[in-house]
């Protein structure tokens, strides 16, 4: 008896042939449009983090610059100072960016709504002027600079495909990490905090217990794509922590389409292409850009994955 194809099998095939794509593209994009890529991926991973907050619990953050920043700022200074090896730089700054979390999203999560998103700006705004004032560690406006390239397994991931490859690796560790968060029982119980917290909490589900961990969970895979850009940049800034990033990662989450997970990353990518195409023709790139989003949104409410899900929808209709 053949075994019936499902949609869920052909999204599995999907993922699989994408990825392979990733891995092959060096060979065929000229180096500029491969530092773009990575550029690109390392977005994705931020958004995917605030995806788990925005689309799957229900807490709008305004701060989500907070982590990426924060983790840019404790894996610089420890793999300029101490090591460069890129795992053990990477534990420091998921130590540093969890216990940041942890503190600071205990008092986050009793709120919601708009006052959830002012706390959050708030500590990202916090952690911006620390950046700014503490200069003997992190060099003030001028930012960290000169933080050497990552090593792991004894080799040195420079610029390039090594560093590419390293990237698509992690994009593809937090893609699936976060896909079987999400469809996991603790996936679902964000889902019914988000849908109705009351109802929730009737049931015996705890919520505040749940968007903390939640918190938690988002600004550690954020913290990972803030440790990827430091070494890709070989520094960061005190702007890494500013609230127009914060503004940019959650225009690329709703541009791509929340509570999907591959909606933020094609957002992010999308984003980071048209970024770089615009600043090159227009001026005032950010209005441009903001026409596009407005179109998209009107269009989609759902983004880009909306209209995904549209086409994927139809195409399935049609060989039923």
């Amino acid at each position: 008896m053949a075994k019936i194809v499902t949609p869920a099998d052909c999204a599995q095939v999907i993922r699989v042939l994408a990825t392979a794509l990733l891995l092959m593209l060096p060979y065929f994009v000229a180096p500029f449009t491969l530092t773009l890529l990575t550029e690109a991926l390392i977005l994705a991973i931020w958004a995917m983090s605030l995806d788990v907050l925005v689309g799957f619990t229900g807490l709008v953050a305004f701060g989500h610059a907070a982590p990426f920043g924060l983790a840019s700022y404790a894996a610089g200074y420890f793999a300029r100072e101490v090591s460069p090896d890129f795992f053990a730089t990477l534990v420091v700054a998921e130590i540093v960016v969890v216990a940041v979390a942890a503190a600071t999203g205990f008092v986050a999560t009793r709120a919601s709504g708009v006052a959830f998103a002012i706390i959050s700006l708030a500590i990202a705004q916090v952690l911006f002027q620390i950046a700014v004032a503490w200069r003997p560690v992190t060099e003030g406006m001028d930012g960290l600079a000169n933080v050497p390239l990552p090593r792991a397994f004894g080799t040195s991931f420079g610029e390039g495909r090594a560093f590419y490859v390293l990237t698509v690796a992690a994009f593809v560790g937090a893609y699936a990490a976060l896909r079987r968060l999400v469809d996991s029982p603790f996936g679902h119980t964000l889902h019914a905090i988000r849908t109705n917290e009351g109802r929730a909490a009737a049931i015996g589900i705890n919520p505040r217990l749940h968007k903390w961990l939640a918190f938690v969970i988002s600004w550690a895979i954020a913290g990972l794509a803030g440790t990827l850009l430091v070494f890709m940049k070989a520094g960061t800034t005190p702007m890494a922590l500013h609230w127009t990033e914060s503004g940019n990662v959650l225009a690329m989450t709703i541009f791509g389409g929340i509570g999907t997970l591959f909606g933020p990353a094609i957002g992010a990518i999308t984003f980071d292409v048209l970024r770089d195409e615009f600043t090159s023709r227009f001026q005032a790139w950010q209005f441009v850009f903001g026409l596009v989003f407005i179109l998209v949104v009107l269009a989609f409410p759902s983004g880009i994955a909306g209209i995904v899900n549209v086409a994927w929808k139809s195409l399935w209709r049609s060989r039923s």
